[in-house]
């Protein structure tokens, strides 16, 4: 019992360096944490030797790293609440008519955590586990937005793009202009930018965590445009919006929501 209390500190940790949302030095997380700089320092090293979190290229400051993400996508999927959550992306696809995905940031991609898809023939079918990425799919251009802009510009800086469809925005002044438009409107999305004929609207799910707000997931629909303009597509924001704020309660503080 004692070996796994000594443990629960750590966690706790890794928890402040996730709410945090940018690299933070060992000072800045002891002063967070309130713990003395030696504790603070062995703490950081179970969790950089766990693989858990990693230092920047300078190896000043810590950071979540890719076990931490591929974990965060384990709870989410396995942790109560998994059931309600489906059943409000099927909501959202019986509302909008179009399919649904819900998504988390691990590394420079956007992994999808659940989807369900719409009944219409004529859709572009991605599997919970599937990967996108995040510089031309609307999720992950929303979650580079809600960053802070030294671990924006970290992610930025190690993705490797690629044209994929004549939308597609491969130069980062371009790209950084769309991000700050993003930030400003709360929602973000993707012109066929991934694949052609493919559009997405993707919103934010928050998670307080004491006095902080950060973007956890993210809920999207996406849909052939074909059927669906982009303004068509902006008219169901208002669905979007309201459940991700019910998906957003499931995950606060571990409370669930009906």
């Amino acid at each position: 019992m004692n070996e796994l209390f000594g443990h629960m500190k750590p966690l706790g940790l890794l928890e402040a360096v996730a709410a945090m949302q940018h690299p933070a030095s060992l000072a800045e997380l002891s002063i967070n944490v309130g713990v003395p700089k030696p504790t603070m320092h062995r703490w950081l090293g179970s969790l950089e030797d766990a693989g858990l979190i990693q230092r920047t290229p300078d190896g000043r400051r810590y950071e979540l790293a890719a076990r931490a993400a591929q974990l965060a996508f384990s709870i989410l999927s396995n942790r109560p609440g998994g059931a309600i959550r489906h059943e409000i992306l099927k909501r959202v696809v019986q509302e909008v008519g179009e399919s649904c995905n819900l998504t988390i940031l691990d590394g420079t991609e956007v992994t999808y955590l659940d989807r369900v898809e719409s009944k219409w023939p004529l859709r572009i079918t991605f599997q919970r586990g599937s990967r996108v990425p995040a510089y031309c799919s609307a999720s992950g251009k929303l979650f580079l937005a809600l960053l802070q802009p030294a671990k924006r510009d970290l992610i930025l800086s190690e993705m490797k793009y690629e044209r994929l469809t004549d939308n597609t925005i491969v130069d980062r002044a371009s790209l950084l202009k769309e991000l700050s438009d993003i930030r400003r409107d709360g929602y973000a999305l993707d012109r066929e930018e991934y694949l052609s004929g493919l559009i997405c609207l993707a919103v934010p799910i928050f998670h307080r965590k004491a006095k902080s707000r950060v973007c956890a997931a993210a809920l999207a629909i996406q849909a052939p445009v074909a059927r669906l303009s982009r303004d068509d597509m902006l008219t169901k924001l208002p669905v979007l919006q309201s459940a991700a704020k019910s998906l957003g309660a499931t995950i606060d503080e571990g409370k669930e929501t009906e």
